[in-house]
């Protein structure tokens, strides 16, 4: 094409840029300070005997190639090209070098009599293209007929959160990601690919180097590229665990050369990002003398009441308690450091990193850490062998007051602020005779989550012919969680004595659970190309193992208060225990075909044939294919857009399945539960009796039919990219537990009942470009997706019917609050109670003349339509900025009751219940209804409280400096650069409640985190 050396040396001049990073790290040494000639070239190996020669390595332009391999054939003698191009290696006469460099065609030079060599190398197109890991192998992007979104190592780091899933949210069309809680340990977020795929687990799966994993097993400073398989085309390689797409995460391996040393750390610490504004104690007991009065009672605080709220003159009887601030009122400081070294020879290649992640909360007592150890190791045995091993291991300690996070957040948003927290003479208060979430978190005992994880594969690919590949892979993970709470006792006191009104029972209990899963994987890969015909074959076997054990203790009234910390010292007539075991199995075949014309027309297809222990050996079996195509017109011969650099169309469609819904590993069995104890002949005998959950032998998978369609384009020498995709999805046979009689005395059995359909589009858009010193990025994502229950097999219940979307809020309508006595009265009767002026008046929407639980409708879902991101960075000469902006829309929330209710459960009033109705100011459309200690009619799901919850969040700013290697390379340092970085800025919404994106209902606030932090490569 007329523009294709135009975008070959384009793409050529960004690699040799970003390359030159890679070459100062060899250039460092491994833990020597650089001599002061570091500008010449640093040999590799132990030179052998021969005489001294020199280089220059050039591209066609005569421009110096930075960081090239000079490699004597044969040996591990060998130098890398300096900023200038410059080498010196020790040769002799009639050997041969090999000149090798990324996105250049090696070269090989014979040494002669001459002790200088000036060398050019010449472009190598095909080296430039990008590969993209897909379901057990990779192919080039352009060559893809799957929807694929990928995403780089250099887009993660550097960000403050020791979960991948947080990182990932903004930066990819179709992948939705919602993060609930900023509790550190339980802060990763919720990920979605395609909206919501089914009634019940819609989690995608993730392989991690072949290997199926977690997203918290993986430290993000280890990830190389995460790939995310979002259709049927792509994902059915997987089967019955791809339903809900495919998440594959590539780790970084080792390279031959020098030993490369990298450090990476970061120190910082957080606020909370959207909090309620809850009044003081003055204004609360003010707005509780209305509500009372608004009820014809007596009011409950004097004149004089009010006054010592205000001044402040007796804070044991008149307090004026900033409970949630109080609460929240650490700095929740934070440093990760991690530490990598990688290299190799010929016939090894090694990676080795280490990671400690350490994290405050903004609670007393809360905190999280995690160490990890990653190693991955590649042996070339022989020209044909290679062996690989991949170990992962990590522990982490998640600690937080034994009360639970929850618990504490839900007291603090209740507990008023009339109520001390803590008395002068340092006795803590009780709220209602209740609780006290300041003196639960600091004084009421820990629980600790201590998470051992290990997993370890080891890998063999034999070249059995040309283009004939035998792969496998053993893999086994072993997990032990720890779960040791630990309650202890205490006091509470009131103001006016030191005798305790209540004193807590310690307790301490543990629970253990283990996992073993083995997973053993073989397949034969074949590709090859005969002229313009390229041809893929892949036939692979996997199986995989699942073991789990749980046991539980538990013992109260331990001595020595709360110093003592081993179970047994417990009373034995409190103990309670639990145990039991599950084990499952996955056996698989799986295969696929590729073809490819002149790399213009594209075909694969997919099958996998799946068989669970979950379901009864009639239904336990599945085929699951997928059929793909594409169309490169760029690549037509009749296609002379110069512009256009390249333009494909492809469509897909696919069967997958799903089993991680069931409730259990048995649902089709009928399983026993032990403790039913009875009494027969004055002995008391253990006993067992049938699990109260009914068994379902006509359970199979869950499918899913997708089809999608899609455009990819590059334009302008690949300074701008563009992606569009289209696709259908729907889920039959959801297995779901639909209602049964209460008289039957059992609960019900899972069914495949349920059927449901998404559908939606995305759009990608790119733009790239360097002027001057001037290189910049910018892009940009946006997907819609539609969610619609079709089918419920007559199992529908309000706001999960047949028609509605999934996660719905499900109420009245309505429209505003009751002006007068007259606005009542000319209004239908409401079957939530007789109204009053004031309150909120709903709409019959079935103009039956009355309102009832017939007017109730759909009113929107707190899961996000529309969800779209903007990502920026720039970079001029050694100073750099990046920014990423995120947000939803078309979503709904609703303000946890203790926000969104005045005086709920006895709790406390915001800010937003300043503008109320009143008698003196009867505003129909004011943010609140009036005062009540008796609005329950007030208190139903409305649209009056499902508010808009779409947002824009400025996810991260960064800020950094690359110090001039001409100072660092004196000190053994190839690069180093510091930086400062914020998460979540700032938020654009108009949300009442805390940050919308947490729509679960969770209380722990999300945070914003500072930092600042140093990159290190020797």
């Amino acid at each position: 094409m007329k523009n294709e050396k135009k975008k070959q040396k384009e793409n050529l001049r960004l690699l040799r840029s970003y390359s030159l990073c890679a070459c100062m790290i060899f250039l460092g040494g491994i833990a020597f300070p650089m001599p002061s000639n570091a500008s010449k070239a640093t040999e590799l190996a132990t030179q052998q005997k021969g005489k001294q020669i020199t280089g220059t390595i050039t591209d066609s332009r005569g421009v110096p190639v930075i960081g090239a391999t000079v490699l004597e054939v044969g040996t591990t003698n060998a130098a890398i090209t300096d900023l200038d191009g410059h080498f010196t290696l020790n040769a002799r006469p009639g050997v041969k070098l090999k000149i090798s460099y990324i996105g250049f065609k090696d070269i090989l030079v014979t040494v002669g009599s001459t002790n200088e060599y000036n060398i050019e190398l010449k472009e190598d197109t095909e080296a430039i293209e990008e590969i993209v890991v897909v379901g057990y192998g990779t192919q080039k992007k352009v060559n893809l007929t799957g929807a694929i979104a990928t995403i780089s190592s250099d887009k993660l780091v550097n960000r403050t959160s020791a979960n991948v899933t947080n990182m990932l949210a903004g930066q990819m069309p179709g992948v939705t990601v919602i993060q609930n809680s900023g509790q550190p340990g339980a802060d990763g977020g919720l990920l979605r690919v395609r909206g919501l795929g089914t009634m019940g687990n819609a989690s995608a799966m993730v392989v991690i180097d072949g290997v199926e994993s977690t997203m918290s097993s993986v430290d993000p400073n280890d990830i190389e590229n995460i790939s995310i398989l979002k259709d049927a085309a792509a994902s059915a390689i997987y089967g019955v665990r791809a339903a809900n797409g495919v998440i594959l995460i590539t780790t970084k391996k080792g390279s031959r050369g020098r030993a490369i040393v990298s450090y990476d750390g970061y120190v910082g610490w957080q606020s909370a990002t959207r909090m309620p504004k809850f009044l003081d104690s003055y204004d609360y007991a003010t707005l509780m003398n209305e509500a009372y009065r608004n009820d014809g009672l007596n009011e409950p605080y004097s004149q004089e009441a009010l006054k010592k709220f205000k001044d402040g003159s007796d804070p044991d009887h008149y307090a004026n308690s900033d409970w949630l601030g109080t609460l929240l009122s650490e700095n929740g400081l934070f440093h990760n450091h991690h530490l990598s070294i990688k290299g190799g020879s010929n016939k090894i290649t090694y990676s080795l990193a280490i990671n400690y992640h350490d994290k405050d909360g903004l609670i007393e007592n809360t905190n999280y850490n995690k160490f990890n150890v990653r190693a991955n190791l590649e042996a070339y045995i022989n020209k044909r062998l290679k062996v690989t091993t991949n170990m992962a291991v990590y522990r982490s300690v998640m600690t937080a007051p034994a009360e639970g996070i929850n618990n504490l957040m839900h007291y603090a948003f209740r507990e008023t602020p009339v109520t001390p927290i803590q008395f002068k003479n340092g006795n803590y208060a009780l709220f209602k005779n209740e609780h006290n979430s300041v003196a639960s978190a600091r004084n009421g005992g820990t629980s600790k989550q201590i998470n051992n994880n290990f997993q370890g594969s080891l890998g063999m690919d034999l070249d059995i012919i040309d283009g004939l590949k035998l792969r496998g892979i053993a893999a086994t993970t072993f997990n032990l969680l720890d779960n040791p709470t630990h309650l202890y006792t205490q006091s509470f006191y009131t103001a006016d004595s030191d005798t305790p009104v209540k004193t807590t029972q310690n307790q301490l209990t543990e629970y253990d659970a283990k996992k073993v899963e083995l997973n053993l994987q073989a397949y034969l890969d074949y590709n090859k190309t005969f002229g313009k015909h390229t041809v893929g074959a892949l036939l692979g076997y996997s199986q995989i193992y699942n073991q789990m054990r749980y046991l539980q203790a538990s013992r109260k009234n331990l001595p020595n208060s709360n110093t003592l910390d081993q179970i047994n010292a417990g009373e034995v007539t409190t103990q309670t225990t639990y145990g039991t075991e599950t084990e499952y199995s996955l056996r698989s075949v799986f295969g696929r075909l590729n073809y490819s014309y002149d790399d213009r027309y594209l075909f694969e297809a997919n099958l996998r044939y799946d068989g669970t222990s979950r379901f009864p050996k009639n239904k336990r079996f599945g085929a699951f294919p997928s059929f793909s195509v594409g169309w490169r017109i760029s690549e037509e011969s009749w296609f002379n857009v110069s512009w256009v650099d390249n333009l494909k169309l492809r469509g897909s469609w696919g069967l997958l399945g799903n089993q991680d819904t069931v409730s259990s590993n048995y649902p089709y069995q009928t399983t026993y539960e032990y403790g039913y104890d009875y009494s027969f002949g004055n002995t008391l005998y253990p006993g067992i009796s049938i699990a109260s959950t009914l068994a379902n032998r006509d359970l199979t998978w869950e499918k899913t039919s997708q089809y999608d369609f899609g455009i990819d384009a590059t334009f302008l020498g690949n300074k701008l990219t563009f992606g569009f995709d289209y696709f259908h999805k729907e889920t039959r046979d959801i297995l779901l537990q639909l209602p049964i009689p209460y008289t039957l005395g059992v609960g019900a059995p899972m069914q495949n009942a349920g059927k449901v359909r998404n559908s939606g589009f995305e759009v990608q858009v790119g733009h790239n470009n360097r002027i001057g010193d001037w290189t910049y990025n910018v892009g940009a994502n946006f997907s819609r997706v539609s969610t619609k229950i079709l089918d419920l097999k007559g199992g529908d219940t309000p706001g999960q019917s047949v028609g509605d979307p999934l996660w719905a809020y499900y109420g009245y309508v309505c429209d505003g609050i009751f002006k007068d006595e007259a606005d009542v009265k000319n209004h239908v009767s409401q079957a939530t109670g007789a109204p009053m002026p004031g309150d909120l008046k709903y709409r019959d929407l079935d103009d039956s003349g009355s309102v009832d639980s017939r007017d109730r409708k759909v009113l929107g879902s707190y899961f996000p339509k529309i969800n779209f991101g903007l990502n920026f960075s720039v970079q001029y000469k050694d100073f750099d900025m990046s920014a990423l902006l995120q947000g939803a829309a078309d979503v709904k929330g609703m303000p946890v009751p203790e926000i969104r209710y005045a005086f709920y459960n006895g709790g406390k009033v915001t800010d937003i219940h300043m503008n109320r109705w009143t008698e003196s100011n009867p505003n129909p459309n004011a943010a609140y209804p009036r005062l009540s200690m008796k609005d329950s009619q007030n208190r139903v799901t409305s649209s009056f409280w499902v508010q808009d919850a779409s947002y824009a969040k400025l996810r991260n700013l960064q800020v950094g400096y690359t110090l001039p290697k001409q100072l660092t390379s004196k000190y053994g340092i190839s690069r180093l650069r510091i930086y400062s970085s914020i998460d979540n800025l700032f938020t654009i919404t108009s949300f009442d409640g805390v940050d919308p994106e947490a729509v679960s209902g969770n209380y722990y606030p999300l945070t914003r985190n500072y930092s600042f932090g140093v990159n290190v490569t020797f």
